[in-house]
């Protein structure tokens, strides 16, 4: 019962990171999938995935119903999106976990000090 509770928890803490920022829920769901749920790396970056898709939903209906959406750039870079998405989905089937761990941990780390200096 108390793992359903921290999952809850750690899963509300997700979405508010990608309702408020619009990205970065599936940054935090990773590692809270791993640590919280021991889940390994290749089931936590998919479960993150899969969680991610209706939370995005969620909020694109609240940014369209804001009308804060940009048309003209969402339909070109949606259709990048969607080639990267099924790129990645194929690269993560054949990265080793600890291939893979490296990829996404670096590219938190990068991410991180690329905002501490701006």
């Amino acid at each position: 019962k108390a793992r359903r509770i921290v999952l809850a928890l750690s899963g509300a803490a997700v979405g508010i990171v990608n309702g408020l920022f619009g990205a970065g829920g599936g940054m935090l769901a990773v590692p809270v999938l791993t640590f919280a749920a021991g889940l390994n790396g290749k089931k936590a970056h998919a479960t993150a995935i899969a969680l991610i898709l209706p939370l995005c939903l969620v909020s694109t209906v609240v940014y369209a119903l804001g009308a804060d959406i940009d048309a003209g750039t969402l339909l070109p870079t949606a259709a990048g999106v969607l080639a990267g998405g099924v790129l990645g989905a194929v690269a993560l089937k054949k990265l080793s976990v600890p291939a893979l761990n490296f990829l996404f941990y670096g590219l938190m780390l990068f991410a991180g000090i690329k905002m501490m200096m701006r």
